[in-house]
């Protein structure tokens, strides 16, 4: 039976007048999209890309071959440029699928408005045997990062896909997780996804997107019925990648259903990452009952749970319970060195100093001793994070940093100063001593940028934004001085991060509007030389002390971040570097020659952007402090993560070890880096 994808009921005057469209035969081959990395015109397209030479670009859009018209096309969806709007149009009914699918992606990416009728006009809605449903879920998507309110309605009205239709459903719920991401929702929009995602018969792809609309989208509350409905999904859910989110969007129905679920499963529950997010759900409900849920877990043998509780206390903590939390960390001496700081951390933020100032100051001395004791720089760090939540130890603070010859340590002092600055409470903390704080804090800062280190620079910069202590009162002509010469004298490309951090602060200070952001130009070309020697069985293994971790690289997406990395691992550059950042079910991070995340090298890389979605857990993507300002950084994540496409390059996937990726905590080492 012939089958019409109505898109929408008022769109249908635009429907192709023709019947059923008979498959491709063979076309020819400059019709055929054949992306070889050795062709001398593919290399020139990506030479292109990286360069930002939109001028040529837009040239090969009209090119006769296919290839061309494709990498051109595909382009835009890096360099973002909205002259290319119109231009790109007409490939949304060009001969070749895969160009098609570029442009219409392309103009997702670009996100302008004067894409969104085109989009709807260029979707096949005259596809009766399903030959473009991939190139129909492209559209969809990118409407929904380019469209209109009125469109969001429509795309969540329709209601004609078979649980067949796999991608064009999977599209379907994109579309309506870009809107939302976008801070665009609606009710009509949220029922669909509540119904899809209750609904065992929709692909799992849909029902993990709708499950991420409902987790992550903001203004939706599900009500009592639609709680239970997701609470059913939750249980009947065998895949906990739509599991975890759909823990967050039961936090967001403040009702008995909701909390009902939570607070069972919760017991039950077997994978890790699940569990966390279970956990930082249980935020949103009465406090009582929640902690006594919460507390068994701090002693959990998976240390992102135990974590993961811990830290819940710092969060969402009472002051009633400022000596419960250090005294668990007390009477279990083997928890983790994160979870241990955590619980102190939390009991010093909440335990009210005034009343207990003997216990305050017992937990100062805990802290500082655990400090002046660890080996680990990622303990100490971790311990001036704990200090500043009292914002009067910022002296020992600055003070014990100075001397640490760590940069995980000095960038940390840097951050806790920048949030000492920043409290919304600081008067209140320092009473009638705030305006003598505030100048000391001020010294301090200045004393940061002097320094020249671009790792503090960037971590404290911050500081002199604060609209509390209002430096711009205190600002005269020998600060200005010191830190526009101190922006000056920054190495742009490799102190990228905090020349912005630094520009913004000067502009506050300075009274102006925040600067625009301006990407780093152009300078590392693609190494075509070590693509050359690769192939597709070429692998990258991590050794660790948990094991090993095998990568599969993606050139065709990112071939500028694989050749990177490829030399960079041939280099031994990775060999014994840290993981410094650890997200639970999120990412493990590495690549800093720092240690502390502010380090890179003295170029960037390109944004590469391609046909690849965060859709599964292992992905490898680029860490970057905005586009176009990729370096050695990188991350791995531990579940989908689809808020990250289309912003940070992905340029590989674990094809065996995830189980190792899961173990790996705040300071592991990757021991060794090879090229298989």
């Amino acid at each position: 039976m012939r089958r019409l994808y109505c898109l929408f009921g008022f769109f249908s005057m635009m429907m192709y007048g023709g019947g059923c469209v008979p498959p491709e035969g063979k076309r020819p081959a400059s019709q055929v999209v054949n992306l070889d990395l050795n062709d001398p015109m593919v290399k020139h397209l990506y030479d292109l890309r990286d360069q930002g030479r939109t001028d040529s670009l837009l040239a090969y859009l009209v090119d006769p071959d296919a290839t061309a018209r494709s990498l051109a096309a595909l382009a835009f969806a890096s360099v973002r440029d909205s002259n290319a709007v119109e231009p790109l149009v007409p490939l949304l009914a060009d001969s070749t699928e895969e160009v098609r699918i570029a442009a219409a992606f392309a103009l997702g990416q670009i996100g302008s408005a004067r894409a969104e009728q085109p989009l709807l006009e260029a979707f096949r809605q005259d596809d009766s045997l399903s030959g473009h449903q991939r190139f129909n879920a492209i559209i969809l998507e990118a409407v929904g990062k380019c469209g209109t309110a009125a469109n969001l309605r429509n795309i969540a009205s329709v209601t004609t896909y078979y649980p067949s239709d796999t991608l064009l459903l999977e599209g379907q719920c994109r579309a309506i997780y870009r809107f939302g991401l976008r801070g665009m929702t609606d009710h009509v929009a949220t029922a669909r996804m509540v119904g899809y995602v209750a609904n065992e018969r929709i692909p799992e792809s849909a029902r993990l997107m709708a499950a991420h609309y409902l987790g992550r989208a903001p203004n939706i509350q599900p009500d009592s019925a639609q709680a239970v409905q997701l609470a059913a999904a939750f249980v009947r859910s065998a895949n906990p990648d739509i599991r975890a989110p759909l823990a967050q969007a039961l936090a967001k129905s403040p009702t008995t259903p909701a909390f009902g679920i939570l607070s069972k499963v919760i017991q039950t529950e077997q994978d890790w990452r699940v569990k966390c997010e279970l956990i930082n759900a249980l935020a949103k409900f009465e406090y009582d009952t929640v902690r006594a849920l919460v507390t068994p877990f701090i002693k959990d043998i998976n240390p992102h749970i135990s974590r993961t509780a811990a830290e819940f206390f710092i969060a969402n903590g009472q002051a009633q319970d400022g000596d419960f939390y250090w005294r668990i960390a007390r009477d279990n001496a083997d928890l983790s060195w994160p979870v241990r700081i955590a619980l102190y951390r939390a009991s010093y933020k909440w335990m009210p100093g005034r009343e207990q100032p003997e216990k305050k100051e017992y937990l100062n001395y805990r802290l500082r001793d655990f400090f002046l004791k660890s080996q680990n720089p990622y303990e100490r760090a971790a311990c001036l994070h704990a200090l500043a939540e009292f914002g009067w130890q910022f002296r020992w603070i600055y003070e014990k940093a100075s001397n640490d010859a760590s940069p995980v340590v000095k960038s940390a002092a840097a951050e806790a100063i920048a949030g000492i600055c920043r409290r919304p409470d600081f008067y209140r903390i320092f009473g009638e001593n705030g305006r003598t704080v505030r100048r000391e804090l001020l010294t301090y800062l200045r004393q940061i940028v002097a320094s020249g280190d671009a790792g503090l620079i960037a971590a404290a910069a911050d500081g002199f934004r604060s609209e509390v202590l209002d430096f711009r009162s205190l600002r005269d002509t020998a600060l200005q001085n010191e830190l526009n010469t101190a922006l000056g004298k920054l190495n742009v490309p490799r102190d990228y991060e905090a020349y912005l951090a630094l520009e913004k602060a000067i502009a506050y200070l300075d009274g102006k509007p925040e600067p625009a952001y301006h990407k780093p130009a152009f300078n590392h070309p693609v190494d075509w030389a070590i693509l050359t020697e690769s192939s597709p069985a070429t692998r990258v293994v991590f050794q660790t002390k948990k094991g090993n971790i095998t990568l599969q690289l993606f050139p065709i997406w990112a071939p500028g971040s694989v050749a990177n990395f490829l030399n960079l691992v041939k280099k031994g550059f990775y060999d014994g570097k840290a993981f410094h950042r650890v997200v639970p079910n999120f990412v493990v991070q590495g690549g800093c020659p720092r240690g502390d995340g502010y380090g890179g090298p003295d170029y960037s890389l390109r944004t590469e952007i391609g046909l690849a979605w965060y859709n599964d857990e292992g992905y490898l993507g680029m860490a970057s402090a905005g586009a176009d300002t990729e370096g050695t950084q990188f991350f791995i994540t531990h579940t989908p993560t689809p808020h990250l496409d289309g912003r940070y390059t992905i340029f590989g996937k674990v094809t065996q070890g995830m189980d190792v990726v899961h173990q790996l905590q705040v300071g592991d080492v990757l021991d060794k880096a090879q090229i298989q």
